[in-house]
C-alpha cells in the first residue's frame, strides 16, 4: 500500500536533521511506544548520515492481527541512510527491517528548508506477504500512519524546542 504525508516542523533544515538521526529522537519514540531502549548508531554524522536503530517488540505491543500471526517477540531494524546535510534540502532512505514477519517497508523522507521551519515528506510502500489477508493488513498498517506521524511529530518538536 502506497502512503505519503507532509509534514512541517518548527526549526530549520540542520537542526531538524540533527534531532531525526539522534539517539535522543530513537530512545524519545521507543519510550512513547512502552519499548525498551534501544540500540542506535550513527555514522557519517557531518556528511550524510546514516543511522541504525534496534528495537525489540513484544508479541503483545503487535496489532491484534499481527499477533495472531506471531507469537513471539520481533526484533525490528531501522535504517535511514541521508544524502547530505542539506542546507536546502536533504533526502533518506528508510528501510524497516521486521525480522522474521513478511513486512517490507520502504520509505523516502524529504526535508525541504522554508526559512524558519521545515517541510517534511515521507512516501514509500509498505507491503504485506501474506496470502489472503496480507492487503487487509497493508490497509490496517496505513490507517496508523496519521496517528503515527502525528505523534512523532510532537515528539521531534518537543525535542526541537529544547535545543
Amino acid at each position: 500500500m502506497h502512503v505519503e504525508r507532509s509534514i512541517t516542523y518548527h526549526a530549520d533544515l540542520e537542526t531538524v536533521l540533527g534531532v531525526l538521526v539522534s539517539s535522543n529522537l530513537a530512545s524519545a519514540r521507543a519510550k512513547a511506544g512502552g519499548l525498551d531502549h534501544p540500540e542506535h548508531t550513527l555514522t557519517k554524522e557531518h556528511t550524510a548520515p546514516e543511522a541504525v536503530t534496534v528495537v525489540t517488540v513484544p508479541a503483545e505491543k503487535l496489532p491484534d492481527k499481527a499477533r495472531k500471526l506471531v507469537s513471539r517477540t520481533t526484533v525490528v531494524t531501522i535504517t535511514q541512510v541521508w544524502d547530505g546535510r542539506g542546507p536546502e534540502r536533504a533526502t533518506a532512505s528508510f528501510t524497516v527491517d521486521v525480522g522474521s514477519l513478511p513486512v517490507t517497508i520502504r520509505l523516502t523522507q524529504t526535508l525541504i528548508a522554508q526559512g524558519e521551519t521545515t517541510l517534511s515528506t515521507f512516501e514509500g510502500d509498505v507491503k504485506v506477504s501474506i496470502p489472503f489477508i496480507g492487503s487487509k493488513l497493508e490497509q490496517l498498517a496505513a490507517s496508523k500512519v496519521d496517528a503515527v506521524l502525528a505523534a512523532d511529530h510532537r515528539i521531534v518538536n518537543s525535542l526541537l524546542a529544547a535545543k
